[in-house]
């Protein structure tokens, strides 16, 4: 009959300094994950700015720059520059659609720009002659945009930029969103009136948060 084998004290030393080993390295990759996820988690959004050829349709609303970026506050922060000093009674209409300044903005992280339109937009037109006004609008239904809340907007120094500021809440606070400008000239819907920052569609990506 085989006696049971004992083991011998430097075996057992080795096996247990081996588990010993074995968890440290697990430890140390666990908190390895903890500080890239915490790493990851509390990097912050860079500005996304867009350059946009001169000229390339006709009036005030020729869109020359773009930008989006974080305010410290929270809130999206979209600069508009257009080709010169906008006055608010350029965008009113006598007949048609107000002339506008729009940021388009897919929420769905899945969503194709290519394929469906942004469940959100971000206007600016003109309250009256001498004052400017900004709402957040939902399409997420069919038919119309529907308001969900208004935006504060203000025009630089040079009145050539709008600087709209939009609350998280307002577009459903999505981690990701992509994003795109346009600008639409009063009392024409045809495609030569509208210009598009990025071109041909295109559109940028941002992380919120």
């Amino acid at each position: 009959m085989l006696g049971s084998v004992r083991a011998h004290p430097g075996q057992r030393l080795g096996a247990a300094c081996g588990r010993r080993a074995r968890l440290a390295i697990a430890v140390a990759l666990a908190c390895a994950a903890g500080v890239t996820a915490s790493v990851a988690l509390g990097a912050t959004s860079k500005a996304v700015e867009i350059d946009d050829p001169k000229e390339d349709v006709t009036g005030v609303l020729d869109l020359q720059r773009a930008a989006l970026n974080l305010a410290p506050e929270g809130r999206l922060r979209a600069v508009i520059t257009v080709a010169r000093r906008l006055d608010p009674r350029e965008l009113l209409a006598g007949t048609g659609p107000p002339g506008s300044l729009c940021v388009k903005v897919w929420t769905d992280e899945d969503a194709d720009p290519a394929t469906t339109r942004a469940d959100r937009l971000v206007c600016v037109t003109a309250r009256s002659s001498d004052e400017l006004r900004a709402s957040v609008l939902s399409q997420t239904a069919p038919g119309l945009p529907v308001r969900v809340t208004s935006a504060p907007v203000s025009v630089t120094r040079t009145g050539r930029s709008v600087v709209v500021r939009i609350s998280q809440s307002s577009l459903g606070r999505p981690r990701l969103i992509r994003f795109a400008f346009e600008s639409t000239r009063p009392g024409c819907e045809r495609v030569s009136c509208v210009d598009e920052a990025p071109d041909k569609g295109a559109v940028r990506r941002f992380r919120v948060r």
